[in-house]
Formats: C-alpha cells, structure tokens, sequence
C-alpha cells in the first residue's frame, strides 16, 4: 500500500509542471480578458533601440521586501518597454499577488485580483531562447481559442521558484531575479505590491 501511494505521488508532481502551464493559461473569461485576447494594442510606441538598451535594471517592492531584476530588451522590447510603462503610471502600487503555487510560481499584477483582469490591452509575444529557471521573471497570457497569437496579458506578471522547461517557449521571458530571493520565496496569495521602479541607465 506505501508503494503504491509513493507512486501515485510521483506520477502526480511529474504532471505537476503540465496542469499548472493549463491552468496559468488559462484566465477567467470575463470582458477584459476578451478584450486582451482579441489584440488590443498598447498605448504606447516602442522606444527605439538606444533608448530601450538603458532600461536593464528594476525594483519591485513588495511589502516582504524589496526583489531587484535584471530586464531583457533585448529579447523582449514590447514587454520591457511597456513594464517602465506602467511602472512610471504607478499601475502596480497597491496590487497584490493573486496566485502562487507552492514552490512553483507566484504571479501578480492584475488590478481585478481574480486572474482575468489587467490594463485593457495585450502585448505581442516575444519567446525567446532564453530558459525558465527559478528567478525568471515572464508574463502570463491568455489560454484558448480566444488568443490564437498567444499574446501576453498586458500588467500581470510571474516569477517562478524553480525551473520549469514545459513553459520554455510558451511564454516571453523579459527578466530575471538577481537579488531578493528569499524574498520571492517568502511570498504568499494576499501579498502586496508597493511600487515597481524600472531605473533609465547611461
């Protein structure tokens, strides 16, 4: 009888990675999130390259404390650009984290704080080569029929605690971790969102 639990067990965390890239994808189908899904295009032009080149560095603060990010405009201009965005509108003051999935995810930014909202518009998707490991810092995105480009959500945002390879390319990557960690891993449903600063380098 052990063995056999055991083994149910394992079968079961190795779906894990699986149901949770459904269930990530798969937002509440209220109006805003049709009208993420359908194309609506940010509000914003793409800063040009140069300009783009100097936003490489961000802080989120959390009321756990603060998480500093290495950014990817290199890789994900749309995403990066459109972070400093809202981060300079102070959209994300005051929103918490919504859904966090022990020792796998946590994901925020959704003003409507049901997993279905954000700020009206949908980003382009911009995969990458680049790895999902714990740390990175990507975008979620609207599942389905609904969003046959797979364009991301435009505001809410994930950072995983560990790596996870079924969402490589499934999902833009546009940042990573570099410090606040353990703060990451401290994180619950509930928690709050104080202030993202996305920092303009020379």
């Amino acid at each position: 009888m052990i063995g056999a639990i055991g083994c149910a067990a394992r079968s079961f965390c190795a779906l894990l990675p699986l149901v949770l890239l459904f269930l990530l994808s798969a937002a509440p189908c209220n109006g805003k999130a049709h009208a993420q899904a359908s194309g609506v295009p940010p509000p914003f032009k793409l800063p040009p390259k140069a300009e783009l080149n100097k936003l490489r560095n961000a802080v989120l603060v959390t009321n756990r404390g603060p998480i500093y990010l290495e950014l990817y405009p290199d890789s994900a201009p749309w995403h990066v650009a459109n972070f400093k965005y809202l981060a300079d509108k102070g959209f994300y003051r005051g929103l918490s984290f919504h859904l966090l999935y022990d020792q796998y995810i946590i994901q925020g930014g959704d003003p409507s704080g049901t997993g279905g909202g954000g700020p009206g518009y949908s980003l382009p998707p911009e995969f990458s080569s680049r790895r999902h490991m714990a740390g990175t810092l990507g975008m979620a995105r609207i599942g389905g029929a609904g969003n046959p480009e797979r364009r991301s959500n435009g505001s809410q945002f994930h950072i995983l605690l560990r790596e996870a390879p079924k969402m490589d390319g499934d999902y833009t990557v546009f940042g990573q971790v570099v410090k606040g960690m353990k703060t990451v891993r401290k994180l619950k449903k509930g928690d709050t969102i104080r202030d993202l600063i996305v920092y303009v380098t020379p």
